[in-house]
């Protein structure tokens, strides 16, 4: 497999004429082979590059963010052959990213000198750059007085928690817990428990914000609950008596806890097994409290990540098992109603898994080897690796077959992003609609620097 990266070398002239515009660059790349799969790479360029497969954007608003005097192509087919394309970003080429939260239309990025970076559209102050910003088209630094550990992304409203565990939030007041207005456009101290309390720990969906506080001990929530309860300020949800939670996600309507014993505990709608099943019809297809997932596979878990009605866990040893709905193969699993505790088998790799990351209905990881693997729902090209189905799918426009349908070509397996191997990748964030994968670590090489804002793949 040969993977492709833009340098400089001697340029062709195409016209006979000595003009920069006709000028193109070749290289020849080197050859992956199954022996590279097994180490780690060896890394030409650490800069940081921010790469977005899909429809974050149209696609005459993403060729207008890379090429402001672009205009909108004439004919449909040129803008849909801008499908298979990712946007690429250096804007902040010298700054390592270390995570990245995804909401419909925007995306934060967190720092490894604790800086949020903010990129797309917000219409209620989500982006955190006060009311007259609404869209970004490159990444921009989000002014928060102190240093950010972690950042969750919902559709209207974001939140944030410092180091010294500070909550922050903004957007849609009602859902970040702000009584007074209809947005809040700047991150926004918001007050836990009269100030007593620290965050440990935050957990979004488009409508509901749940918090870790006490040490791990308390859960408190505010939105609109699963229960359909309409909540706009803090309050106590549930305490733990004998475990403390280190972590807390939602789906669309069921949430799961993680604790420092390794333990899963999980809440709300399990009709695709979001929070596990036991089988038996008699059994009541909703839990209002969080309850202990009992099942041989959940030990010493060490990370969880939740899609919109699935959930994927690594645990110590650095496996994935999944749980929950399974129609697009999101669980890693042949596709099925629902599937559950399964082991998601990464073939081609020697490396544990490390970093986990889930879409409404498409999933990723990386490995220790920096290596990037995808799989689940694929319209958009947001899996990357289906650029050949798509194209012949969207070429033919078969009578009666959506062009956007990603469930023909879904992808129940991990399967490796080839195209990447030659960087390194940091962070990955998913959305409906897109897939963002960071590469580099932020150590820009001395000397001139090719400045390349083609969108290559």
């Amino acid at each position: 497999m040969v993977a492709s990266k833009r340098q400089n070398s001697p340029p062709i002239n195409r016209t006979g004429a000595n003009n920069a515009a006709n000028q193109i660059t070749v290289e020849a790349q080197s050859v992956i082979t199954s022996a590279d799969l097994k180490r780690t790479g060896s890394y030409k360029d650490l800069s940081t590059v921010i790469y977005i497969w899909g429809g974050m954007f149209s696609n005459f608003a993403i060729l207008c963010i890379e090429n402001p005097a672009a205009k909108a192509p004439d004919d449909t087919s040129a803008a849909v052959k801008e499908d298979w394309l990712p946007a690429v970003y250096r804007h902040i080429s010298d700054v390592r990213i270390t995570s990245v939260s995804c909401a419909k239309t925007y995306l934060m990025l967190l720092s490894s000198c604790r800086r949020l970076f903010a990129l797309g559209r917000g219409d209620y102050g989500q982006l955190g750059l006060g009311q007259q910003v609404r869209f970004v088209g490159e990444p921009t630094a989000v002014p928060i007085p102190h240093q950010i550990k972690s950042v969750v992304c919902a559709k209207n409203h974001c939140g944030a928690i410092d180091v010294g565990g500070k909550l922050y939030t903004w957007g849609r007041s009602d859902l970040a817990g702000h009584p007074d207005g209809f947005a809040t456009c700047s991150p926004t101290e918001l007050k836990l428990n009269n100030g007593h309390s620290t965050c440990r720990s935050i957990g979004v969906n488009d409508t509901l914000t749940v918090c870790v506080l006490d040490g791990g001990e308390s859960l408190y929530q505010w939105g609109i609950t699963f229960s359909g309860e309409e909540v706009f300020e803090p309050h106590l949800f549930y305490s733990f008596e004998y475990e403390h939670i280190r972590q807390v996600a939602l789906g669309r309507n069921f949430g799961i806890a993680l604790s420092d014993t390794g333990s899963v505990f999980g809440w709300g709608d399990r009709t695709y097994g979001e929070t596990m099943t036991s089988g038996n019809i008699m059994e009541f297809s909703y839990s209002l409290l969080p309850r202990r997932l009992r099942h041989p596979n959940l030990k010493s878990i060490v990370s969880i990540a939740t899609g919109e009605r699935h959930v994927l866990m690594i645990d110590d040893i650095g496996r994935i098992w999944s749980m929950g709905e399974n129609m697009y193969g999101q669980c890693g699993v042949p596709p099925e109603h629902h599937c559950g505790p399964c082991k998601v088998e990464v073939e081609d790799t020697a490396f544990p898994i490390e970093y986990i990351a889930c879409g409404p209905r498409h999933s990723a990881c990386i490995n220790a080897g920096h290596q990037l693997y995808t799989w689940g729902h694929s319209s958009g090209h947001k899996l990357i690796f289906t650029t050949s189905v798509d194209m012949l799918v969207k070429q033919q426009r078969q009578p009666g077959v959506s062009v956007q349908s990603g469930v023909q070509t879904c992808c129940c397996k991990p399967q490796l992003i080839y195209n990447t191997l030659h960087e390194k990748v940091a962070c990955v964030g998913l959305a409906m609609d897109y897939t963002v994968a960071v590469t580099g670590e932020g150590i820009v090489s001395p000397g001139p620097q090719m400045i390349d804002s083609d969108r290559s793949s």
